[in-house]
């Protein structure tokens, strides 16, 4: 199960992750060509898609599906028939883990299977098929999303601004932390993204 986890969060996805605030702009280009051309997306295992699926793992999946996919999730928060589950890659060292998280809960009145809502992907290694990955700006993320709009800002666990954008109708929400991407969340499209029962964070505090 473990080995198929590594699988979908992708072996050796570079922990270099755009969340580290340490990181030095060394390579950093201008916001605009950061984003790829389509030609780069070659592995539909690291594949988003706006309303419907990263990866391997779709909405509205079964999550038995899901676990047979990625296996026992590392981490997660479950109440009322809705839970996280939370999946790490395999770089138990990294300050910052790359990590992928399902949103899940029942599928309908009769309580008996857990379907997907949101997917959540930190990693740049999961790209749209035009490119568009973790680690760009706000304004390079807008030219692929021009409905794109801010619902809150949080205070982290270091006191950092994090503010939540998210273009609804297309079904993609994006957290973004000194000016990068840090996440890329795939929901219902006309749902919004903070439409959800558990907060991923709860230990961030809510400014805005």
């Amino acid at each position: 199960m473990k080995s198929t986890k590594f699988v979908l969060l992708g072996l050796g996805i570079s922990l270099a992750a755009c969340q580290s605030s340490n990181k030095t702009d060394e390579h950093t280009t201008d916001s605009v060509t950061q984003v790829s051309t389509p030609a780069q997306v070659a592995d539909e295992r690291f594949l988003v898609v706006a309303g419907h699926s990263v990866g391997e793992i779709s909405l509205g999946e079964d999550m038995e599906q899901v676990g047979k996919k990625l296996g026992k999730a590392d981490a997660g928060d479950a109440a009322m028939g809705k839970a996280w589950g939370i999946w790490y890659s395999n770089d138990s060292t990294a300050k910052h883990r790359n990590e992928i998280a399902v949103y899940s809960s029942y599928r309908d009145t009769s309580m008996r299977i857990k379907d997907v809502k949101q997917i959540r992907v930190t990693s740049n290694k999961f790209k749209t098929k035009d490119g568009l990955a973790t680690g760009n700006t706000l304004e390079a993320t807008r030219l692929k999303f021009p409905e794109i709009e801010k619902l809150s800002a949080y205070l982290n666990e270091n006191k950092d601004t994090v503010t939540v954008y998210d273009a609804k109708k297309d079904g993609i929400g994006f957290e973004f932390l000194k000016g990068k991407s840090i996440s890329l969340t795939v929901h219902q499209v006309n749902i919004p993204v903070n439409a959800t029962y558990l907060t991923l964070h709860p230990e961030w505090k809510l400014i805005e």
